[in-house]
């Protein structure tokens, strides 16, 4: 069995006092929880993107910082929040990785970029964060698709397993009709995959795509449920993936004193149910404050 701890969207922020949630203090009581109240120390951390806030260079060296506590190493990937430039440059660090693939056993973890809609080509070949990444959701792109199924294909892992932010198949707002047309066709093309450990849309749910089960991973910043439209505390996930195949996840959320549920603005509802855009919702909850 190897085990892993799942964190997403920890928004870090150089201001975090400015944000729904300040993060700090939601990452010492997840922290607290994951590896200091007897729980198994997992082998492996995982951070599935939106990592930092803004994608500043001051919130990377901050993330630098506070990954620093954990007591196994770590794998990183990008958010549509993150920005690449910095990420790639300031972030990565012993013990705090953002490499695409790790062998484990009779696994093989990919570690997959899904912010293709996010980013333009220039003249030469390479990718440029768009000034709207931040409101884009997922999709691999031809290229990531091509990479993932060639990588799969040529291991002598036994099973696979796709690390990400956007998730597949995802509800509402979040749902992309030709990213799960994407992962369907990446599945026809790699049947090894066992499922994805995702993020984006700060949910706890587990849905399948193509078969495969989507495991969303909770954030530290607020998190929501998507059946009574309510906010839940911060919190993560674990996982035990064993040599058959099978894969074992488990929700953890922190701090529901602390940081009580309460009821969303129906335009938040609307927006979340795909009725309208989150340009709409932000002008509808405008016009109920003025």
């Amino acid at each position: 069995m190897f085990r892993v701890t799942q964190f997403s969207d920890t928004h870090f922020s150089t201001e975090p006092d400015g944000e729904p949630r300040n993060t700090d203090d939601a990452w010492d009581a997840v922290y607290a929880d994951a590896f200091e109240t007897g729980r198994p120390i997992p082998d492996l951390v995982v951070v599935t993107g939106d990592i930092a806030n803004d994608g500043t260079e001051a919130e990377y060296e901050k993330v630098a910082e506070k990954l620093a506590r954990l007591p196994v190493d770590a794998v990183v990937c990008p958010g549509n929040h993150d920005r690449q430039v910095p990420f790639d440059a300031i972030l990565p660090r012993p013990g705090l990785s953002s490499g695409r693939t790790l062998r484990v056993g009779s696994w093989l973890f990919l570690f997959a970029d899904s912010n293709a809609e996010g980013r333009d080509q220039r003249p030469d070949g390479s990718l440029v964060d768009r000034e709207d990444r931040t409101h884009k959701h997922g999709r691999f792109g031809d290229a990531e698709v091509t990479w993932i199924a060639e990588t799969v294909n040529q291991s002598d892992a036994d099973h696979a397993f796709v690390w990400t932010h956007h998730p597949p198949g995802a509800f509402g707002f979040f749902h992309k009709d030709d990213h799960d047309a994407e992962f369907a066709h990446l599945i026809d093309m790699a049947p090894a995959i066992r499922g994805v450990g995702a993020g984006h849309t700060h949910t706890n749910t587990t849905h399948e795509c193509a078969g495969r089960p989507v495991h969303q991973c909770p954030s530290l910043s607020v998190n929501l449920d998507l059946g009574e439209y309510t906010t839940l505390p911060p919190g993560y996930r674990t996982y035990e993936f064993n040599d058959d195949g099978s894969v074992a996840s488990e929700v953890h959320l922190v701090g529901e004193d602390r940081w009580p549920s309460y009821s969303l603005a129906e335009a938040t509802r609307r927006m979340l149910r795909g009725e309208i855009s989150y340009e709409e919702m932000k002008d509808e909850l405008a016009a109920e404050r003025s």
